[in-house]
């Protein structure tokens, strides 16, 4: 056949490969020895970049999961720091608001405390000021109501002393003025009868 004689020895020169004898064989074996040296070759190089390909992947893998998961583990402490902040701050001001609170109620207690005790002074202040004022003033009324008792007492037995001594002065005059003129009376009518006698006698002729 023209394509075993002539183009079958073309393309065994072409490629390089020299046939060893006259035999067939022996260039077929080259040929397929070095097919499988250049599949192996392949293979090994296409295994050799599959296995780096494979390391890079996984490396690759592996600083995405880790940077995946110091990211998450970042994420989740930033997280539990900021809650426990906030947790910290939310305790704090609460603290702070019931100091306050407590702080303001005590306060305010005491603020209460002391105004009542004050208004409980000074309405014993006053309440007792009240009856120290309503003794002295029960204590003048009555010292007055003795002292006006005892004038009126003593300004009726002055005017009884006064009356009883104007009635029998007035009584003491009219006995004396009654025997004044009694006497008056009795001397009055002597005297006109020694008148009268004595007139008559200077009337009468001497014998």
């Amino acid at each position: 056949m023209p394509f075993d004689t002539g183009l079958a020895r073309n393309l065994v020169v072409s490629q390089g490969l020299l046939a060893v004898g006259n035999g067939h064989a022996a260039c077929g074996f080259n040929v397929v020895c070095a097919a499988g040296a250049a599949a192996a070759a392949g293979a090994g190089a296409a295994l050799a970049a599959g296995a780096f390909a494979a390391f890079f992947a996984a490396g690759f893998l592996a600083a995405f999961l880790a940077a995946g998961f110091l990211a998450a583990a970042a994420f989740f402490a930033g997280a539990f720091l900021a809650a426990a902040f906030f947790a910290g701050a939310f305790f704090a001001a609460g603290f702070l608001a019931a100091t306050f609170l407590a702080a303001t109620f005590l306060a305010g207690a005491f603020l209460t405390a002391a105004f009542f005790a004050g208004a409980f002074f000074a309405a014993t202040f006053f309440a007792a000021t009240f009856l120290a004022g309503a003794f002295l003033a029960g204590a003048f009324f009555a010292g007055a109501f003795f002292a006006a008792t005892f004038l009126a007492g003593a300004a009726f037995l002055a005017g009884a002393f006064f009356a009883g001594a104007a009635f029998f002065a007035a009584g003491f005059f009219a006995v004396a003025i009654s025997f004044l003129l009694d006497q008056f009376t009795k001397s009055t009518s002597r005297l006109l009868d020694g008148m009268k006698r004595s007139m008559v006698l200077e009337q009468s002729p001497a014998p």
